[in-house]
């Protein structure tokens, strides 16, 4: 038994989140769409194009929020004070993976139920992982949009003599051959700006001496932004750029990236399931363990 045990599978936070058509488009040029041709993903990017209705990158999911709530706090982990004044979130936490599962295209405008259930708690020995599910339902009809899925690692805070890993977790391998596809897409010098709109302002992807005190040479991008860039080269690669074959989306954030680099995201199909790896300049991994699920 650990101090955790009791908290599994219970709800941490709920509340309400909404967003509009101009929400969804500010997303989509935050992740890159229209950015190398302004005319290939209007889609994404307008909302009166001439027979085009407006569609949703599938990773906009991931701004789904019950709220304020400092949803973390019950668990008692070591608390970050900054100027003798607690934060309310752990010291140390990063954030280590996401997934999305989205059980229908996600509609330009709406209001959700997002509740948010504590998963798991792994002891690493390093730090502790802990795992959050994000429920989100359409708000009146109850009808199921999707479930993300987030891993934070806390660093320093392991040790409390808990399973390493969930039960029955899959080891993830790079195949042994060639990918069979390769999607690059160039990030521009601003583009951390342009992604802060959507709501991670975050200040060492913005503020230089902020990004040298959090151990970056130079502000970095923000690391959802490289994951809603991998999640439409995987759209156009496996998807022929139709949201509505989107089923689900992980991978594990490796290292940063940094605004101006070029992302390369390389997929390995197995029928209707894929692998990927992206990966930034001179060929370094950011987000690695990338499993796709898509419909025909």
């Amino acid at each position: 038994m650990t101090r955790f045990d009791h908290l599994i599978g219970t709800e941490l936070a709920r509340g309400t989140w909404s967003w509009n058509s101009d929400d969804a488009l500010l997303y989509a040029v935050g992740v890159g769409a229209g950015l190398e041709d302004p005319c290939a993903e209007l889609a994404f990017t307008t909302e009166n194009t001439e027979n085009l209705p407006q569609q949703v990158v599938p990773t906009f999911l991931t701004l789904s929020s019950p709220g304020k709530q400092v949803w973390i706090k019950p668990l008692g982990f070591k608390e970050r004070e900054w100027g003798g004044i607690s934060w309310g979130w752990p010291e140390g936490m990063v954030h280590g993976d996401e997934g999305v599962t989205l059980a229908r295209p996600l509609p330009p405008e709406g209001e959700a139920d997002v509740a948010m259930i504590l998963v798991g708690v792994y002891d690493k020995g390093s730090g502790a992982l802990v795992i959050v599910d994000k429920k989100s339902t359409l708000k009146g009809s109850g009808e199921l949009l999707g479930v993300t899925r987030s891993g934070f690692f806390i660093r320093g805070q392991g040790g409390f003599g808990g399973p390493r890993a969930p039960e029955g977790e899959k080891a993830w391998s790079r195949p042994e051959r060639e990918p069979d596809i390769r999607i690059e897409h160039a990030t521009s010098p601003g583009q951390s700006l342009i992604y802060r709109l959507s709501g991670d302002r975050n200040p060492h992807c913005t503020d230089p001496a902020r990004a040298r005190a959090d151990g970056f040479d130079r502000p970095i991008f923000q690391g959802m932004g490289t994951y809603g860039f991998a999640c439409r080269a995987l759209l156009k690669g496996l998807c022929d750029g139709d949201v509505g074959r989107f089923g689900a989306m992980f991978a594990r954030f490796s290292q940063p990236v940094f605004p101006g680099e070029k992302l390369e995201t390389s997929i390995w199909r197995t029928d209707e399931r894929a692998q990927f790896l992206t990966s930034a300049s001179g060929g370094r991994i950011v987000l690695d363990r990338g499993t796709f699920s898509f419909r025909r």
